[in-house]
């Protein structure tokens, strides 16, 4: 019996070859979108949880007063915090971490510049990272020891043995490490990322790093952020300060209130993902409808041989299974070519999501074969049950739907438009807005600037001789730098500190102020900063060589910051910092305010700009700002390159351009909007298939009265107006239908922004100008076919 399924199946697809090509084309192209984007959402949602111990983990915080941010504090270092003396505590792990480009490995004479973590003996106690060779328990403990990834490990040494090998790292210090342990690169689920891992018994390694405490079962951590919130106030820094936790499966997504950088490379938005679902959503609704819509259409067209097949004594269950034998074969022949499709499309898709996402292949094939079977399930419910209630008799009449019951393809059809349409329009919204944020004037030159870090910090010697020929040494490069940056005629302008949209936080209060210390931004300046980003001064002056010192005790403000603090003077007011302010006294204490520079947008323009404060530091390995004239980039660039190459020998360049920086602020927005590009062109195209499959079924069916309209005169446009007409209809109630939502949806998704682009009428229009010619498009073929047939063909069809 199984056999004769198999054959009636494979007869009734070839019969119905359009049918079953839009059924696998709907299903594919639904299941195909769906894993893709469940893969990345998933990622997102399981983020570190491979750790086994996940929810035992936190992170300790400090603020520096009841008004400014949290930031990871390392305890055990500032406040003497031993995880011993708690007995609800297991372990304690303190990390520092270090970007690509800031430690350079020295192997054969080559030069590598790999990011990686410092961190104690510990770590494999609390992570759950993959060490492939190597001892857990002692690597760590060993200060001469190392672990590499095994990606830097090809990398390095290709296919040779990486253990017991050597590897020069040059920083602050000079020092030889043996490779003693391998671990696998760390997955896409990982919001912590390296490509190498140091002991913390090493001298040279200053940085402000992260604890992370490994709790016993049972542990609360309300009760314990109690217990420790006052242990920095013995630190003369940290005075009036509150420690906290914050446990380490939060900090991915709700992470916001705490400054989570130099330890994470990945940091999540709910919103996104909330995002991804609805479109999620949308997708299979729409490809829902159609496939259902298709079914209808397919059993309307067969209806005839299934009365004929139940007359000839086959039963109702019978063709019941002869149908599931159809989906069957629809949805593993579909699951198969997805899971190929998928294979096919993830390295674009990483490529364009920023993750690598590696899900195994059976996998892959569970989850479309999954998708696939609640889909048609679905899907078939309503023709299923109307097709199950038809008596014999209705069978013979080739159709076993009325126009009534036929009607619900129209419904179906313009639900899938209006999705379609708030898709669209979804994407003009967003398309429209990213191109305000990065056309907007930001307050400061960013054209044909170029940041990069043409010195570095001396290392540390042991003889004071040494030291001062290398400072000596340093002195004379520095101004070698300065003098062949000047000296060229390609070279605008330029200035040493950080990137105007980089910059960093620290409390500060004024002296005259009621408000307590509060997190703000700041950014470490030169002298020519203001002339190489154009921007003005306000109030008082901005620093000057000669007559202003690095690391003097002057500051400068902006607009906004001289707002929020209520300073009406600067002359009378001084700037206080949590930190650097601690030791001071008097009148005298704090920071001279000398200017007031006008506002200029430093970060995403989600915010007005904020309170900002400057100061200026002149250090030799400090980044380069260079502005290069218009026209000259290749030669600039090549200048600059060779500039780096005299003082880094070997070393690979890096710099980068200010306007790709500030690009890759949006990179959110902008990976949103191709989302929604695309996944509104696979609706278009899953909804265009199925009004191609209803015009197709419509025009059939009126055949007959097609032709006898044409023997009696009617015109070819006469008769295109005449099967067009409906479906314009449609598109129009979808229009109607999904403006409003769509205004809504848009006009609560641009309160996110400082700065936003209107909802013009324009783009409703347009939206349903661009619905309007797809469905016109569709359509019109077969109704062209339909009016230009001979009406003598027409009056034979039956």
């Amino acid at each position: 019996m199984l056999k004769h399924y198999l054959r009636q199946s494979f007869r009734n697809f070839k019969s119905n070859k359009l049918i079953f090509g839009g059924s696998i084309f709907t299903a594919s192209l639904c299941a195909l979108c769906i894993s893709l984007l469940f893969a990345y959402v998933h990622n997102e949602l399981t983020m570190d949880n491979f750790h086994k111990r996940e929810k035992d983990i936190y992170l300790i915080t400090t603020q520096a007063s009841p008004e400014s941010q949290a930031v990871l504090n390392s305890a055990s270092l500032f406040f003497d915090f031993n995880y011993k003396k708690h007995p609800e505590l297991e372990n304690l792990v303190h990390i520092q971490k270090y970007e690509e480009g800031e430690i350079k490995f020295i192997v054969d004479e080559k030069i590598y510049l790999p990011e990686g973590l410092i961190a104690d003996s510990s770590f494999f106690t609390v992570f759950d990272f993959e060490l492939m060779a190597g001892r857990k328990d002692g690597i760590l403990s060993d200060p001469a020891a190392m672990i590499i990834t095994d990606k830097l490990a090809q990398k390095i040494f290709g296919s040779e043995n990486p253990m017991g090998k050597f590897i020069t790292i040059d920083y602050y210090i000079e020092k030889t490490f043996t490779i003693k342990g391998i671990v696998k690169t760390p997955p896409a689920n990982s919001s912590i990322t390296f490509d190498f891992i140091l002991p913390t018994q090493n001298d040279g390694f200053f940085r402000s790093g992260a604890d992370f405490i490994l709790a016993k079962k049972g542990f609360n951590p309300v009760q314990f952020s109690e217990k420790i919130k006052d242990i920095g106030h013995s630190h003369p820094q940290f005075k009036n300060s509150i420690t906290g936790l914050i446990p380490f499966n939060d900090i991915y997504f709700d992470g916001d209130e705490v400054s989570r950088k130099f330890i994470f490379s990945r940091t999540g938005d709910k919103k996104s993902v909330y995002i991804l679902f609805v479109i999620m959503g949308m997708v299979f609704f729409i490809s829902l409808l159609n496939f259902s819509n298709l079914q209808i259409i397919n059993i309307n067209s067969s209806i005839k041989n299934i009365g004929i097949n139940r007359i000839s004594g086959a039963e109702t269950k019978h063709v019941f299974y002869q149908k599931i034998t159809e989906f069957i074969i629809l949805i593993l022949f579909s699951a198969l070519l997805i899971t190929a499709a998928f294979l096919w499309v993830l390295p674009m898709f990483n490529n364009f999501t920023g993750v690598k996402l590696s899900p195994r292949i059976w996998e892959i094939f569970i989850v479309n074969l999954s998708i696939l079977f609640v889909l048609v399930s679905v899907a078939l419910i309503y023709p299923t049950y109307v097709f199950l209630r038809i008596p014999i008799s209705n069978n013979l009449k080739n159709q076993v739907f009325s126009d009534t019951k036929l009607a619900g393809r129209k419904v179906s059809a313009t639900l899938q438009f209006a999705l379609s349409f708030i898709l669209l329009i979804a994407s003009i919204v967003v398309v429209k807005q990213l191109d305000l944020m990065l056309n907007k004037d930001l307050g400061f030159t960013s054209s044909n600037i170029v940041r990069i870090k043409l010195l570095r910090d001396l290392h540390r010697t042991e003889s004071e001789e040494e030291w001062e020929i290398l400072v000596k040494k340093a002195k004379s490069n520095y101004q070698y730098v300065n003098d062949a940056l000047a000296n060229q005629s390609f070279i605008k302008n330029f200035s040493q500190g950080q990137s105007p949209i980089n910059p960093f936080e620290m409390p500060w209060k004024t002296n005259h102020n009621q408000k307590d210390y509060s997190t703000q931004n700041g950014l470490s300046v030169t002298p020519h900063y203001l002339s190489l980003f154009g921007l003005s001064i306000a109030e008082g002056r901005f620093f000057e060589k000669g007559r202003d010192k690095s690391r003097g005790k002057q500051v400068i403000i902006n607009q906004a910051a001289k707002k929020f603090w209520g300073i009406e003077d600067i002359t009378k007011t001084r700037m206080l910092n949590k930190y650097w302010s601690s030791h001071d006294k008097g009148s005298d204490a704090g920071f001279e305010i000398i200017g007031v520079v006008k506002d200029f947008n430093s970060e995403h323009l989600s915010v007005s700009p904020q309170p900002l404060v400057m100061f200026y530091f002149e250090d030799r390995d400090a980044d380069y700002l260079i502005e290069i004239e218009s026209g000259s980039e290749e030669r600039g660039i090549a200048f600059i390159r060779d500039l780096f190459e005299k003082f880094n020998p070997g070393e690979p360049v890096h710099y980068s351009l200010l306007s790709d920086e500030i690009e890759a602020l949006y990179q959110k927005e902008k990976r949103l909007s191709e989302i929604y590009i695309l996944f509104t062109v696979i609706t278009f195209l899953i909804s265009a298939s199925g009004l191609f499959a209803i015009a197709l079924y419509d025009t059939r069916k009126r055949t007959k009265e097609i032709g006898i309209r044409k023997v009696n005169g009617a015109t070819i446009s006469e008769i295109l107006l005449l099967l067009n007409r409906d479906f314009v209809k449609w598109v129009a109630i979808a229009f109607v239908i999904a403006t409003p939502i769509a205004w809504y949806a848009m006009h609560r998704w641009l309160q996110n922004f400082a700065y936003k682009t209107e909802l013009s009428w324009w783009i409703f229009v347009l939206a349903g100008l661009l619905a309007l010619g797809v469905a016109l498009i569709t359509v019109s073929w077969q109704s062209w076919r339909a009016a230009t047939r001979n009406p003598v063909e027409a009056l034979r069809y039956e």
